[in-house]
């Protein structure tokens, strides 16, 4: 999933990347993989990685993760992202051409009593309710997008794309903005810890003249490989939902 994820970003040697959910520094890791198999110089990379996580010895191990694979220069700091985003450019927070994330699902008590007075404006669609922190992170990820090369791919539940109230006002409201590109359902019981059907919410900041006003919706709910405990989404299943 991480592999579709950063192959649908397409990053390139120099480009800005950051993971705000960056758990061990996988997808940080996948992103400098990819930018080496496409002949990009990886140097260009350096202090070009960003992450924040909220677990000490999580964050502590994506440090080493991302030294012991060759990642010379970077930056993972230890913190809530939501409550305290790490990277901030002034008043505003920091920006970057990657946004990529698989953020914890469903978060509860994830920060609602301040959301509606954030100070880093990541409200501009609504507050989330205190069960599901979801459009919280896709808010946070979507003001985390370069002005002009900004795109995101992010992992949500399935529920996320249906739950309405409050969550139906702000999907409205970020569909509006025309930065939703693709939505991806996946299938059943591909991440640890959760038997859910996921989905990978793609945005960009500018979309291609001929996907204007349009969001491609894919169903890849029966591509997987059925593992005993845990599903499986093989390299021929990345490259057809990549196709």
């Amino acid at each position: 999933v991480v592999e579709l994820m950063v192959r649908m970003l397409a990053p390139k040697a120099g480009d800005t990347v950051y993971d705000p959910a960056c758990g061990t520094g996988g997808m940080l890791l996948e992103t400098l993989q990819q930018v080496r198999e496409s002949g990009g110089d990886d140097r260009l990379m350096l202090g070009h990685l960003f992450g924040q996580e909220r677990n000490l010895t999580t964050a502590a191990i994506a440090r080493m993760n991302l030294f012991l694979h060759g990642a010379e220069d970077f930056q993972i700091v230890r913190g809530d992202t939501l409550r305290q985003p790490a990277f901030l450019t002034g008043d505003k927070l920091a920006t970057f051409d990657c946004v990529i994330a698989n953020p914890p699902f469903s978060l509860k008590a994830w920060g609602e009593d301040a959301w509606p007075n954030d100070p880093w404006g990541r409200n501009f669609a609504g507050t989330p309710p205190k069960k599901y922190g979801d459009w919280a992170w896709v808010q946070h990820m979507i003001t985390s997008m370069a002005p002009a090369t900004g795109r995101m791919a992010v992992v949500l539940p399935h529920g996320a794309l249906f739950r309405m109230g409050s969550e139906g006002k702000i999907r409205s409201k970020v569909l509006d903005l025309d930065l939703i590109e693709a939505v991806i359902g996946l299938g059943p019981n591909l991440f640890y810890g959760t038997s859910l059907a996921a989905c990978i919410v793609v945005a960009r900041r500018r979309k291609p003249e001929d996907r204007r006003s349009k969001v491609l919706l894919v169903d890849a709910s029966d591509l997987f490989r059925k593992g005993r405990n845990q599903n499986m989404l093989d390299h021929e299943h990345v490259q057809v939902i990549f196709d």
